[in-house]
């Protein structure tokens, strides 16, 4: 990705642009990763849970956040057709200990469309926000204004939309995404597919992969590893190498931490997009 690596010529423009919005993560207290760090199960922060009491324009929601003093981006996860918190259970705990508050979300219905979900994403990150600000909760003070969101399915096609729509959000994960008729030429914050190779409900040749060429004004990284429709969800794919991508992407581009960059984008990165039994296609806007 074009200011990915620190050493490039565009990187003081990014950062600039980036540390705008969010405090470097070395405010945070949170070490230099390292291969095996970003790929163990849990980060370097300890967590708890919360449990929303009232979700407002959303099913449910349950918050996993970092434990240490310190204000940190949001994350809202957002499950797919008939899917659950289950979904992307794993993801939370792992972003939360390298430092985000996560909000893992239940819809209204089973069934609500890509564009629902993106709704339902943007006002679950209205209520964490909101959260961050109240008194006499867990949350007060743990959210510094920042917010990303992950989907799956058609979770990941509502994180498409509240991409498009909603400036607050700042960096998606789209994991498998569906959306049967969208168009996101015009998203231009970074965004990161996930796909599965032998995906028979959201190939990414049929959407991520037409939607990362339109975006043009975007930093884009594009990752299909093997696997069906399942292979982001939660006991599917592999989750070492899943969460080293997500939690680097994370903390890059809401965080400004370009510790992780490595990851992404320069020798840390080559040994998995070389691995064709682990990759078996790697795009990206790196130099």
């Amino acid at each position: 990705m074009t200011a990915l690596i620190a050493l490039a010529t565009t990187i003081g423009m990014a950062l600039t642009l980036l540390t705008a919005t969010a405090a470097p993560a070395t405010a945070a207290g949170i070490p230099s990763p390292t291969t095996a760090s970003l790929e163990a199960a849990d980060g370097p922060l300890a967590t708890a849970a919360y449990t929303v009491p009232r979700p407002s324009g959303y099913g449910s929601g349950t918050v996993t956040y970092p434990k240490a003093r310190g204000s940190y981006p949001g994350v809202v996860l957002m499950p797919g057709y008939q899917g659950t918190q289950e979904n992307l259970r794993w993801l939370a705990p792992r972003l939360a200990s390298w430092g985000f508050v996560v909000i893992n979300v239940g819809t209204n219905t089973l069934t609500d469309d890509p564009e629902s979900r993106g709704r339902q994403i943007r006002a679950a990150g209205t209520q964490l926000l909101a959260l961050g600000k109240a008194p006499r909760n867990p949350l007060s003070g743990k959210l510094n204004g920042t917010l990303g969101a992950a989907g799956h399915s058609m979770g990941g096609g509502g994180v498409m939309a509240a991409l498009r729509d909603d400036p607050r959000f700042r960096a998606g994960v789209p994991t498998a995404p569906y959306h049967p008729k969208g168009n996101f030429s015009s998203v231009t914050e970074p965004t990161f597919f996930l796909t599965c190779q032998s995906d028979p409900v959201a190939h990414g040749d049929t959407f991520a992969v037409p939607w990362y060429n339109s975006m043009s004004g975007a930093e884009k990284l594009y990752i299909e590893v093997p696997g069906d429709h399942l292979c982001p969800m939660t006991g599917y794919g592999a989750k070492a190498k899943q969460g080293k991508w997500i939690v680097s992407f994370f903390s890059l581009w809401l965080r400004a931490d370009t510790r992780f960059s490595p990851f992404l984008c320069g020798p840390a990165r080559d040994a998995d997009k070389n691995d064709t039994s682990l990759v078996t296609r790697w795009m990206d806007t790196c130099p």
